[in-house]
């Protein structure tokens, strides 16, 4: 496990997230989709990490820098950062009439914020001496529940992208898609492959 989150990890995250942005925005993304946009594409990256390392660790060992396994903090916490943003610019295009929108919410959006208070939690406990404190047994349980956040913003991304009836049309929504399947193929993928392992070690014995 990795106790430690670098400033040079951090500093390459941001600026990976900042240059997605750009990507996004020079495409025709309208601004809050694009802030939106680069914090899902962080915790896509942050999911798939484990399923990847379980399918084929030896060859992703290799990879410099620890990629891809140490990176999951930097990700998560960028992640929340970014959600954060987001949220913000929401709140500022209604004014900042905050109690308003929470009386007026939406259940898509009850359930980003409900990922968002998760991510916060996880967040905080991605860091180095929290990690320490709370042990490894513990921590793993508790970010098990990032695959909560996972498919409760993407439960909110598919309603805002197709199930809206004002919903703006653009390839970012496909892009989304191809995400959530691709985490949830990752993740079948791995379970399949621990039966498989924990088979034969059963016939081994």
């Amino acid at each position: 496990m990795d106790f430690h989150n670098t400033f040079l990890y951090h500093f390459v995250v941001a600026s990976m997230s900042f240059l997605l942005g750009l990507v996004f925005y020079s495409a025709g993304i309208e601004l809050g989709r694009v802030i939106a946009g680069v914090a899902f594409t962080l915790l896509f990256l942050t999911l798939i990490i484990g399923p990847l390392m379980r399918l084929w660790r030896p060859a992703l060992e290799v990879l410099p820098w620890q990629l891809p396994w140490s990176w999951r903090g930097e990700l998560g916490i960028w992640f929340t950062i970014i959600s954060i943003i987001h949220m913000l610019y929401v709140f500022n295009g209604r004014q900042w009439d905050v109690a308003g929108y929470m009386a007026g919410m939406r259940l898509a959006d009850l359930v980003a914020f409900t990922a968002l208070f998760l991510a916060l939690i996880l967040a905080v406990t991605s860091l180095g001496p929290v990690i320490k404190f709370l042990g490894v047994v513990s921590w793993k349980w508790l970010h098990s529940f990032t695959y909560v956040v996972f498919y409760l913003v993407g439960a909110h991304v598919i309603n805002h992208a197709f199930l809206r009836p004002d919903r703006p049309e653009d390839w970012l929504h496909w892009l989304y898609l191809i995400m959530i399947l691709i985490v949830f193929i990752l993740q079948f993928s791995a379970f399949v492959k621990t039966i498989a392992q924990s088979r034969k070690n059963l016939k081994s014995l």
